[in-house]
């Protein structure tokens, strides 16, 4: 019988830190909502004086834990003027969630959450906006539901910490990015729940059997069961070691063992003491114990031995090895954590160590180190759980011919030059040398313990990764993050999560700019808004300016009809003038509105480059085009004069049409004799009709 325990298992680091604060706060402490679901845990918080209030107005004691599922917005601010000292446990992942939702719902986007509607976590989320989010389950979503989504401008989606991220990914994949203006999607999945759940699909792909340690009610729990069931389905819910022994056990079974994020430390010893001791009769015959005495006789530095608990005190564990000496554990060589409890070892107990040292002098005993049997035994354990092509890590020791060496518990690991880096050679690999290196395995030699493995495949895999997830949620009216990472004269090539996307210089400012770096810096983070997408090239565009007011916009708030402004006049067209009253806009004062009196030409009255005061008559918004006058501006006497000029002008056209009909003389008289008969003069300024004739060359009438 083999037993595989995952790597994750018992409480998540959220978890453990609610529970830690919980115990350093007592006395007069509760908790709004419990803690953690698992009834085994609860009991003994309940029994440590720690209480679970369900609503604020429950809470009675001093100081309150919020617990890592997080509270709404109105809990917090309820607590807050309770008066009573809050103790925040709020995981940083739901954190997170917390602050995406507020920003996003403050600007107006609707809110997609991917959950439990009833789980606390969720409850939490939909908290910080309002409670007006749309939750969904993940599983299905009917085309009633996604109709009414298509009604919001703006989408947010987040998900549930605990949530399946195959399951996010299918659900997104439904929605219609095309059908609203901006959508924005954020991974918000727990990073340990991710592992978690890849364990258990791992472990049910190569046992024979998988127990689920933990509380049925648990949902990361039930979730973990769920998994492994679809694959495997000899898995067992285990709430209590009475469950383990329910389960009939073959010779030849491979078991493994998960654990929920709410799973108490005491259920995984249980198992695992049960677990050990079953494999143990299974695995061990009489014969093979004999020779392990045997080989206890000899005190060799590196040598394995198992013994038997003499006694345990402060300073460490004493073992009888079956030998003339016995065996001394120092408190900082019993635990890979190096803590230590006297308590947990008692006499007769069996444990397993490594000799680290020759026999001392004073009779002591010879020197073990419990500590590092674990770390092998850990090693190996991981060993077991990577055949499979898993993910593992493990710290580079040092660098041989051709390639880097690791230890994997008994294991060596080689990683060629060739496969540590995606492309190319390293070009020093004392470079790598305790670092940590994330392999997979190309081959295992059991007999030699040897694993060869490459980083190179893993971090190909991720490439790929990456690329599915980016062209999957980048694309046309997704507005993105993107860091500026080169300038160019025709634009800036922009990062989005690790892909170069170009923002076109035409597309970073509505007002004309002659260079990026007027808009953009190197090294700054913007949104941006995605243009258009060309997977097959590769290629992304981004816009800046769509995202910024448009002048115009603007203008139309700072200058309503009516209002009077300076502007320059920067071009003249035969039906009027257009003044620019502010960088990148312009409105047109028509010919009509230059002048109260007639106006042949805009020339008349102004030329490029004057100052001249506007008046706002009209402004178009589906044209984005500004009437402006001229004459409206001008001052009361200035309209007096130009009546009297427009009266006389009346008054000399009359005259002409008089003149026009008078006959013709045969015979011009000399212009003296002409001015003396008809009592007006060329040079006179109060004959209008005179000086239209200024200028004519009468000769060519004779």
């Amino acid at each position: 019988m083999r037993v595989i325990f995952s790597d994750n298992l018992g409480f998540c680091p959220g978890v453990n830190r609610a529970i830690r604060l919980a115990e350093q706060n007592l006395p007069s402490v509760c908790t709004l909502g419990e803690l953690t679901h698992n009834e085994r845990v609860l009991s003994s918080l309940e029994a440590k004086g720690i209480y679970a209030a369900q609503t604020v107005d429950e809470i009675t004691a001093d100081k309150v834990v919020i617990r890592s599922h997080g509270v709404g917005e109105d809990d917090y601010n309820k607590l807050q003027k309770s008066g009573r000292q809050i103790i925040d446990a709020t995981c940083s992942f739901v954190q997170k969630i917390h602050d995406i939702v507020k920003e996003h719902y403050d600007k107006g986007y609707h809110i997609v959450i991917v959950g439990d509607k009833n789980h606390p976590e969720v409850i939490g989320i939909n908290g910080w906006c309002n409670y007006t989010a749309s939750i969904f389950d993940g599983d299905d979503i009917s085309k009633d539901e996604l109709e009414d989504l298509y009604t919001h401008q703006n989408l947010c989606f987040v998900s549930q910490t605990t949530v399946p991220p195959k399951k996010y990914a299918f659900f997104i994949k439904k929605i219609n990015k095309d059908r609203v203006k901006t959508v924005v999607i954020f991974d918000t999945i727990c990073y340990t729940t991710k592992v978690r759940q890849s364990e258990a699909e791992s472990l049910a792909k190569k046992c024979t059997k998988v127990l689920v340690l933990g509380s049925a009610k648990s949902k990361n729990t039930k979730m973990l069961f769920s998994i492994s069931k679809g694959i495997l389905e000899q898995t067992f819910f285990v709430e209590s070691i009475y469950d383990i022994k329910k389960i009939k056990f073959s010779p030849d079974d491979t078991i493994g063992i998960l654990a929920g994020a709410s799973t108490p430390t005491e259920l995984i010893m249980e198992v695992k003491s049960y677990m050990s001791q079953n494999v143990e009769e299974v695995l061990v015959s009489e014969e093979l114990k004999a020779g392990v005495e045997e080989s206890l006789m000899s005190y060799r530095k590196g040598k394995r031995v198992v013994g038997k608990v003499i006694s345990a005190d402060d300073k460490g564990i004493r073992l009888s090895i079956g030998g003339k000496y016995d065996g001394i554990i120092a408190n900082d060589e019993v635990n890979i954590d190096r803590s230590y409890n006297p308590a947990d070892f008692t006499t007769g107990m069996e444990i397993e160590a490594v000799i680290i040292g020759t026999k001392d002098a004073d009779g002591e005993g010879v020197p073990l180190s419990k500590r590092s049997v674990d770390l092998i035994k850990e090693g190996d354990k991981v060993v077991d759980s990577i055949r499979d092509g898993s993910v593992f890590e493990v710290t580079a020791t040092s660098e041989t011919k051709g390639g880097l060496l690791a230890k994997l518990g008994t294991y060596t690991v080689f990683v060629p030059a060739s496969q540590v880096k995606e492309v190319g050679f390293p070009k020093d690999l004392k470079a790598y040398v305790k670092k940590k290196l994330r392999l997979t395995v190309l081959e295992i030699d059991d007999n030699r313990h040897k694993i060869i493995a490459s980083q190179k495949k893993v971090l190909e895999a991720e490439r790929k990764e990456r690329e599915e997830i980016f062209w999957a949620n980048v694309v046309p009216n997704v507005v993105v993050s993107g860091t500026v990472k080169r300038i160019t004269a025709f634009g800036a090539f922009v990062s989005v999560d690790g892909f170069d996307c170009l923002a076109h210089i035409v597309d970073l400012s509505w007002n004309h700019i002659k260079t990026v770096d007027e808009v953009l810096k190197i090294g700054e983070t913007y949104d941006f808004l995605v243009l258009s997408v060309d997977r097959e090239k590769g290629r992304v565009s981004l816009g800046y300016k769509q995202l910024q007011q448009h002048p115009f916009a603007a203008a139309m708030e700072k200058y309503p009809v009516g209002t009077v402004v300076s502007g320059k006049v920067v071009s003249i067209v035969p039906f009027g003038a257009f003044v620019q009253i502010e960088q990148g806009i312009e409105g047109l004062v028509h010919v009509s509105e230059a002048a109260h009196s007639f106006v042949k030409s805009m020339n008349e009255v102004v030329k490029i480059g004057d100052t001249v005061d506007v008046k706002v008559l009209a402004i178009d918004e589906a044209t984005r085009r500004i009437t402006l006058s001229i004459k409206a501006c001008l001052p009361e006497e200035a309209v007096a004069q130009e009546a009297k000029t427009e009266a006389t002008e009346e008054e000399t056209k009359e005259r002409n049409k008089k003149f026009a009909n008078r006959p013709r003389k045969t015979e011009r008289k000399p212009k003296e004799e002409d001015d003396s008969q008809n009592g007006w003069s060329e040079e006179s300024t109060n004959n209008p009709f005179a000086d239209l004739l200024k200028g004519l060359n009468l000769e060519d009438n004779k």
